[in-house]
């Protein structure tokens, strides 16, 4: 038994020696999960083999090991034990965000989305990538497109050149209605990857919805090729054939995507009509079906393909409406209307020089068009193009001189061009067409003031009043012109119909009391300063010239209780203090001193009329000195 013991000692010193042990060393594990912390995605092969080589030497049994068996095991198909793996991994280090985010993109490949959402969160503080890309997709599924859009953009910041990362970001924009940023991500994964169906599937359909059929057709026919047997795709290039009129080739279209269409009936409908009916009943989806079953039997129709973009138009599809149009004045239509169609399109989308060029096309063959007319002179305005809105508001003036609304644009322009005297002239003309147009007195009293007229700007500023008696711009500057004039008289009764209309203003009252204070009604005056305080009692101002009026009126009394209130309301005005300073002395006036002037010995030295005899002798000589000078004066005249 004791040599048994002793050789068991002896091997245990051996193994330790060796540095043999059962169990993986810490720091050995911590270098093996350093080792694979170091790996990228874009590491060489080479790189990784040698890797997981030395980390299997290193941690064969730890949290590393089992992490890197559940990587070999997913290489090799094996998902289920690949995530038991992992799941071993994690148990042995819940911090090996490695294994969480490989984790979290099985949990998503076997359709568990919210185990992968949580495993793929942890995941992303090792900072791989690959973790973005998984959550793009869970939130792209949720129509949670900011999220998604994120993840996604983080994803292609590390993998630039994957299509399908561009692809499926293209999908999310275009889901959130960012269709142009849609269309970018689209064209970014044909670049590198031509031959991407899906890609060129959602450029096209992108391309359909604004209209651009030629262009949609092309991409369309790109991914038949690629996807033959893809429906979605055929369905798509039937409406774009349906769109072009081409009927033979729609209907071969349809049957690829499984759908047959009805044969037509032996008599012929009127498509343009019951489209045209529709459109008056406002049911303009029918009515763009019609159109589009006229264009069918007969492709390039000019009536048909207006009218259709007319439908389009009421149903807010402009991008198609614009295609529309076009296609209609390339197969030959050149009307007024379709022109002026176009032109309200252009300038709602605030594509001001293509609805510029429209307008002026309509007025080259129909100058009598009032509308494009005056749309234009509209867009001149908006640009700054002062002169050219002049020349259009001139033209119109002529068609339609008893137009009030047009003479009103007309002096606007004239403004704006710094013309005042025609701009005057305009308003004038728009208020004799117009006597109550509240917005021509308005804008005539501001240009009269401006120009320093203050008699014909305060007519205006009345007229206002008559039109809008609440005007508060209105008041506020007739009121200025007033105390500008001295307009005493008016400016009381202007001040009393504001307090008329906001008797609950106690500024109104305080202001009014101002006036009557003014005009010496001081009666008036108090009454007007007592509704203010009375309305609001700590109203220093009112108080205090209340006080003021009460010590014009010999109320010393009155007027001391309400200047001390006013001091109370607002001890940082000033007049308060003087005038009950002016109380106390008149209240206690103080004793008056005159010093008596005494000669040498005590007396008081008097000359006539209570002077001094030396006052008297400073007068006798300079009376001695001006004889002297007159005497002088005389014998050289002589």
């Amino acid at each position: 038994m004791k040599k048994r013991t002793t050789l068991a000692a002896l091997l245990a010193v051996t193994l330790f020696a060796t540095g043999f042990t059962w169990f993986p060393s810490s720091d050995g594990c911590k270098e093996a999960k350093s080792l694979i912390n170091q790996l990228s995605g874009n590491s060489s092969e080479q790189k990784q083999k040698e890797t997981e080589t030395r980390v299997m030497e290193l941690c064969p049994s730890g949290p590393a090991g089992h992490y890197l068996k559940g990587v070999q095991l997913e290489r090799a198909g094996s998902v289920d034990k690949a995530i038991s793996e992992y799941k071993e991994a994690l148990r042995l280090d819940p911090s090996f965000y490695q294994a969480s985010g490989n984790l979290g993109l099985l949990h998503l490949q076997k359709g568990a989305p919210d185990e992968a959402t949580v495993e793929l969160t942890a995941g992303l503080k090792s900072g791989d990538p690959r973790y973005n890309e998984g959550l793009g997709r869970i939130f792209a599924e949720r129509k949670l497109y900011t999220l998604s859009i994120y993840h996604f953009g983080e994803a292609i910041n590390a993998f630039p050149e994957n299509a399908v990362l561009h692809r499926e970001l293209a999908a999310v924009y275009d889901a959130s209605g960012q269709k142009q940023k849609a269309e970018d991500e689209y064209r970014k994964a044909l670049v590198i990857a031509p031959g991407d169906a899906k890609a060129r599937l959602g450029l096209g359909a992108i391309l359909m919805s604004r209209g651009e059929t030629d262009q949609a057709v092309t991409e369309l026919k790109q991914a038949e090729q690629a996807d033959p047997g893809n429906k979605t795709v055929h369905r798509l290039l039937a409406d774009g054939y349906s769109r072009k009129g081409d009927k033979k080739n729609m209907e071969y279209q349809l049957r690829l995507a499984g759908e047959t269409t009805k044969p037509e009936p032996e008599s012929k409908v009127n498509h343009i009509a019951l489209g045209d009916e529709a459109s008056a009943a406002k049911n303009y989806e029918k009515a763009i079906n019609e159109y589009r079953l006229r264009l069918a039997e007969k492709p390039g129709d000019t009536v048909a393909l207006q009218h259709l973009g007319d439908a389009l138009t009421a149903a807010g599809r402009d991008d198609e409406s614009i295609a529309a149009y076009r296609e209609a004045i390339r197969h030959g239509a050149d009307n007024a209307q379709l022109h002026y169609s176009l032109g309200t399109i252009y300038e709602r989308k605030a594509l001001l020089d293509e609805a510029v060029v429209e307008y002026r096309q309509v007025l080259t063959t129909t100058p009598e068009n009032d509308d494009a007319r005056e749309r234009l002179a509209e867009i001149y305005t908006l640009r700054g193009s002062f002169q050219q809105a002049l020349e259009q508001y001139r033209e119109l003036i002529k068609r339609r001189p008893a137009d009030a609304g047009i003479q009103l644009k007309l002096a606007r322009s004239y403004v704006n061009a710094k013309d005042l005297p025609a701009a005057t002239e305009a308003y004038a003309a728009a208020i004799k067409l117009d006597h109550d147009s509240l917005e021509a007195h308005q804008e005539l009293a501001a240009l009269q003031r401006k120009r320093n007229m203050s008699d014909e700007a305060a007519a205006e500023y009345r007229e206002v009043l008559r039109l809008k008696k609440d005007d508060a711009d209105a008041r506020t500057a007739l009121t200025s012109i007033y105390v500008k004039n001295k307009n005493y008289d008016e400016l009381a009764k202007l001040l009393k119909e504001g307090v008329e209309l906001t008797p609950e203003d106690p500024n109104a009252h305080y202001k009014l009391g101002l006036v009557y204070e003014f005009q010496k009604n001081y009666d008036a005056a108090t009454e007007q300063y007592q509704e203010a305080v009375k309305l609001k009692p700590d109203h220093a101002k009112a108080l205090n010239a209340m006080g003021r009026v009460q010590m014009k009126s010999g109320k010393i009394e009155e007027a001391k209780a309400s200047l001390e209130a006013a001091k109370k309301a607002d001890p940082e005005l000033e007049e308060p203090t003087v005038l009950l300073s002016n109380i106390r002395d008149e209240l206690s006036p103080e004793p008056r001193h005159y010093r008596s002037q005494k000669g040498k010995h005590g007396k008081k030295l008097k000359g006539k009329k209570g002077k001094s005899k030396k006052e008297k002798a400073t007068k006798a000589k300079s009376s001695k000195g001006k004889a002297k000078k007159g005497k002088k004066k005389k014998k050289s005249q002589e």
